[in-house]
This record gives C-alpha cells, structure tokens and sequence, in this order.
C-alpha cells in the first residue's frame, strides 16, 4: 500500500506571501489552515502557488502530490484560466505536481458554472475544482472545499473516453513502448506499429511525439487516410513531405518547387530540398509519422494508383535510398492495421524497397498489472475501489484491452452506488458483465472488421477457435506460421503448454453466438436442436414476410383472398372468419408450413424481388427444410448430408428476413 506523508498545514519557509495581493494573500492565509502551501509562481498574468493536501485529504481523492492552484482577478470568467493549467504542467517538472486535477480561484460568481461548461466540451482536460474569492475568505469552510472536491471528481467518468487521448494525464501502461520507439529514432532505425481499431495505436503516436519534443527532435505527421495525401502521386507526396518539413523545422531557406518534382526527378529533388533544409537549421534527426499506412500501400490502399501501379515501389526507394546515404537526417515510422506493407518481400511483382528493415511492431495488451494500474487509479479519482479480484476479472474477460476495458468500468460507474466511495463488489461485475455482452457486438464487430476484410484465412481460424474446433486450427497454424503471428500480434490469441486459447473472454463469446450455426462434430441432440430452433424462427419469420409483402402488392382485401386460395379445400371454411393478420400471426398462425411455401408459389410475382432466386430453388429449399428439418417431430436422427445441406438452405434464407427487419 501507497504510503501516504503526514503533511502539517501552513506555510513553507521560503514561501515568498508578498508576491501576492491584498486579496489572494486573505485567502490564501485561510487555505493555509488546512493546506500546506509551498511555492509561487507566474505565468502570462496569473499568479499560482503549489498546495499539498493533508494526508487525510490525500488518502480521500488519492493525491500525494502538490496541486497547482490559480489566481484569476478577471471578474468575467476568461477561458485562458483552463489552458493556462496545461501550460503550467508542461513548465513544471512531472514528478512535482499533479497532472489529473488543478484548484481555480476567481473573482466570477458563476465560475462554477463556467468551467463545468468548458470541461464538457473537453472530457480530457485535468480535473479543475473552482472557488470564487468570496467563498474562501467570507464562507471558508474546509468540509465544504472536500465536498466541491467530491463533487467534480465524482461526477467526471474517466473511463469512458472513446477518442484517443491526446494528453498524459489519462494514458497508461505503454510508456515503456513509447520509449523503446523514440530510442530507436535516437538511434537512426525506423519503427513500425500495427494494431487493430481501438487498440490505442493514435493514442500512442500522441505520446511519441509528447516524448519526441521533449527530448528536442521534430517530427513530421502524414495522415495517408486523407484524400489530400493518398489522392497524390508518389512525386507529388513527395514534394508535400519536404513542405511539411520545412514547416516543422521552421526554416527559413527558400525552396524552389517549380518543374522540380515531376516523376523523372523528383527523388533527385528530394534529396536536395532536404538536405538544405536539414542543414539550415540546428541538425536533429525528425522522425516522419505515416498514420494509417495500409492507405498507400498495395492491395489495400484508397486510390488506384498506390493499389495497383507502382507508387508505393517508387516512393519509397526514394526514402531508402536517401536514408541510406544520409541516416542521420530522418527516419520513418509506420502505423497502421495491415503490416503486410513491411512483411512482404515482394509487392506488385517488385522487389519491396522496405523489405526487413523496420521490424514489425504490434500494440502489445496490458498484462495485469497495467489493467489494475489504470482501474485503480481513475477509479479512486471517481471514488471507485477495485480490489484484485475484480481487477484480474477484467484482465481475463477483457484480455487487457485497454479500451474495451475502460467500456466496461465506465458501464460498473453508471451502475454503482451514487455514494462515494463505494467498492466495486462481484455481484454489481457479473451484472455489468451480462449488460456489456448484450450492448458490446458494436465495439467488437469494429475491432474485427479489418480481420475479415483483409486477412479472412485468420478470421476463418478465429471461427474455428470459437467453435471449439482445435484440431483445424492446429492445422492452420502449424501450416501456416504467419496466420498464427497475426492473431498473436493482435492480442487475440494467445499459446500456452496445452495449446492455443482466445485473449479475450468476452471475444470468444461474441464468435460464439455469431458464428454458432458452424459449429462441426455436433451430437445428434444439438442437431436437431439447431434445426429445429432454425427452422420455428423461419417460419414465424416467413409469416410476417408474407403478411407483408401481400399487403403491399395487393392491398388488404385481396392479399386475403390469395392467401385463402392457397389453402386446401377441406381447409378452407375453417379460416373464413379470421382475417390476414390472424391467419399469418407470427405466433398463432392456424397455418402449416406448405401453406408458407404454397402461398409464396402460387403468388410469386409479388415475391421475385424478394427472394433473388428461382422459385423452383425456393420452393426445393423450403420443401426439404419441412420434409428433413424436422427430426424434433418425426423423433430421427439427421443424415450428416442432410444437416449440412440445411445449413446451407437456412444460410441463404435467413439474410433475406434480416434484410426486411424481420
């Protein structure tokens, strides 16, 4: 457990009070009641001294550092006030002082109101507690400064971001991650990182180039998902890349882009103009960010002429070849979801100029330790206890996700108790759990899209895997090593001593119920569950399909008719009284499931364009669905022919009533 210092109120030695007015000195004479006040300081024309909290306090909202409070004598509410914190941060050494909160005194009456407003706007930006003048010098009460405490942090959902953080204050577990990409920029090697949506590749590109300025180098952003990048030819990024630098270098040397970059020299070009540039200003090496890289690479890229000519070769021999001669000049960085542009030693039938020289680097997962990290701490700043129970439950569903894990606890913060502190117990997880399943296929149909869209053999192997279906996946594995270095890569699966397991709980139960009309080796029980249970949810669908669609094409009167006429004879008089929607209820329908077939045969041009087949094929599928589909009734077992066939029957139908909403 954290060690809390016992820290007495009052001044420091050295605290310099006279730098103060008359009116911040009042009050900040009372804060020193309960407060230990240690340093001044200034920044543009607010006044700011350090506070520490007692250890009490401290223990309360789970600050050991000193708060950075501000003056601002601006009796209408100026926003400068909030930016001014960030400034102060960034001017200060980050051990010191706390990033997630600050203190605001004000001589408005409505700050309150003010800056709630402002923060609403800006989820990210640190806690900011405001007090007017009047209520710390007339009305100072220390209970009152724990309860306006309570409320702004309590009130705040730090979990629940969907964006990628742009700040320090909220990002986790891959500072280690960030330094090894900026040493090797130190060291003039290129890097690469490859995640799956939501995985935090934007949120770690943020926190390189936080690192990188810093430590006193440049860096150059190419977003290559916008049409203003991948819609240009290899010369013509080219060209944009050098004005891009020479903006970031802010240099001030005159570059003549006339007639330079056309296709027989633009490289020639490039070399020059960055070299000339490079040397006008002080020499540090800059790093070139290429954000969602799979945008100008072959066979995935947006436009025709990175997918299928020869720009993507072109390009960057161009870079090799100027690395190679000048390594000290830039390297590059490349992010993306597809690492096939660096994993491929042919690309377009070309040699790949890129080919084994940036290693490819994948978004690790949090292990478990990082998961508790980050939920204890924004938890205890929301008054939120996750004990070491909970806090491996979440690494075991969520697989150390950070986003989808953050998804969750944001969903434990709504459902908690409103009095905080509060402890997050097993019995609030399970049913948080059960809810996160039922309202996470978004989120998690997300993550997976690229998978399916451009490496569909993993996708299959994914299927396989959640359908319990080791042998196959084995196959696939052991034959095809890359397969199983994606799934890895991307945190999804995982190899232990007994074989290969799913990272995330809650993936491999998504899969499950997706892809649960896949499954193979079933008993002869689950088969005739499956068809049965497929084939009642057809026909009551097929019900409301035919209701429907007769009403439409015929209107009322006569949809009644033809679907009386369809019926047999001897079965007719009974239905005389009941009207369309009795006879075609989705759950009381007197009607069998020949009449379905019956009534969408005898009255097929309103149904052609429903069902994009022949009727014949809709009519066989339908007749083998009631004649073997089933076994339920008839008390059979199913032929293994058979049941494949269905499934194949049930494949083709069931998109066409999810197409009508049905």
């Amino acid at each position: 457990m954290k060690k809390i210092e016992n820290v007495k109120p009052g001044f420091h030695k050295e605290f310099k009070l006279d730098r103060f007015g008359k009116s911040e000195q009042s009050v900040l004479k009372k804060l020193a009641k309960n407060w230990f006040i240690t340093r001044t300081g200034k920044y543009a024309t607010f006044s700011y001294c350090l506070i520490k909290p007692t250890s009490e306090f401290s223990e309360m909202f789970n600050l050991d550092r000193e708060i950075v409070c501000v003056f601002s004598q601006y009796t209408t509410f100026d926003s400068r006030s909030i930016d001014v914190f960030d400034n102060i941060f960034n001017k200060m050494s980050g051990t010191r002082s706390e990033t997630v909160c600050g203190i605001l005194i004000s001589a408005d009456e409505n700050v309150d109101k003010k800056v709630d407003d402002i923060l609403n706007t800006d989820p990210e930006h640190c806690i900011i507690v405001p007090f007017t003048y009047e209520e710390l010098y007339f009305h100072y009460n220390n209970t009152d400064i724990e309860n306006k405490f309570r409320k702004k942090f309590y009130s705040r959902d730090l979990f629940s971001f969907l964006s990628p953080l742009k700040k320090e204050v909220y990002f986790f577990g891959r500072n280690n991650l960030v330094n090894e990409i900026v040493n090797r920029h130190k060291s003039s090697e290129h890097s690469s990182l490859f995640g799956l949506r939501k995985s935090g590749k934007t949120s770690i590109v943020y926190a390189i180039q936080r690192n990188l300025v810093l430590n006193g180098f440049d860096f150059v952003s190419i977003d290559c998902e916008s049409p203003s990048v991948h819609k240009l030819r290899w010369n013509e990024l080219l060209e944009k890349i050098v004005k891009s630098y020479h903006k970031t270098k802010e240099s001030k040397v005159s570059i003549d882009y006339n007639d330079r970059y056309e296709e027989k020299n633009a490289a020639d070009s490039f070399e020059v103009d960055i070299n000339k540039i490079y040397n006008s200003k002080k020499r540090v090496s800059t790093l070139f960010i290429f954000d969602e890289i799979e945008r100008i690479s072959p066979n995935t890229a947006s436009s025709e002429h990175w997918m299928e000519s020869l720009d993507f070769i072109y390009f960057w021999q161009t870079l090799r070849g100027f690395y190679q001669k000048h390594p000290h000049v830039f390297t590059y960085m490349l992010v993306g979801t597809n690492p096939s542009c660096v994993e491929s030693p042919t690309l377009l039938a070309q040699e790949n100029p890129i080919f084994a020289s940036i290693p490819s680097q994948y978004v690790p997962s949090f292990n478990s330790h990082q998961v508790a990290e980050m939920v204890t701490k924004l938890g205890s700043y929301m008054g939120l206890e996750f004990d070491d129970y909970i806090c491996m439950k979440l690494y075991e569903d969520f697989g150390g996700h950070p986003f989808l894990t953050r998804q969750m606890c944001s969903l434990l913060n709504g459902l908690a108790d409103k009095v905080r502190p509060t402890k997050i117990d097993k019995a609030l997880y399970i049913t948080a759990l059960s809810k996160f399943y039922s309202s996470s296929f978004e989120y998690l149909n997300m993550i997976l899209q690229v998978l399916e869209s451009w490496y569909p053999d993993e996708y299959e192997m994914l299927k396989l895997l959640a359908n319990e279906d080791t042998n196959s996946f084995e196959l696939f594995a052991n034959d095809h090593l890359d397969y199983t270095r994606h799934l890895i890569g991307y945190g999804l699966v995982q190899k232990g001593h007994g074989g290969y397991s799913f990272s995330l709980d809650i993936l491999s139960n998504y899969l499950k119920k997706q892809y649960k009309n896949e499954r193979m080796n079933l008993s002869e029980e689950e088969k005739v569950q499956e068809i049965s249970s497929r084939r009642n949810k057809l026909e009551k669908g097929l019900r409301i399909l035919i209701r429907n669609t007769l009403r439409s094409s015929l209107g009322l009167k006569l949809a009644r008719e033809k679907v009386g006429a369809a019926i047999p004879e001897d079965r007719r008089t009974k239905l005389t009284e009941l009207s369309l929607n009795d006879i075609l209820h989705q759950n009381k329908s007197p009607l069998f499931f020949l009449d379905l077939v019956n009534i969408v045969s005898k009255n097929w041009d309103s149904f052609k364009h429903v069902f994009e087949f022949e009727k014949t094929k809709f009519t066989t599928m339908l007749t083998e669905i009631n004649t073997i589909g089933r076994p339920d009734a008839h008390a059979k077992n199913i032929v293994e022919d058979d049941f494949l066939q269905l499934r194949l029957h049930f494949k083709k139908l069931e998109p066409i009533l999810e197409e009508w909403g049905i």
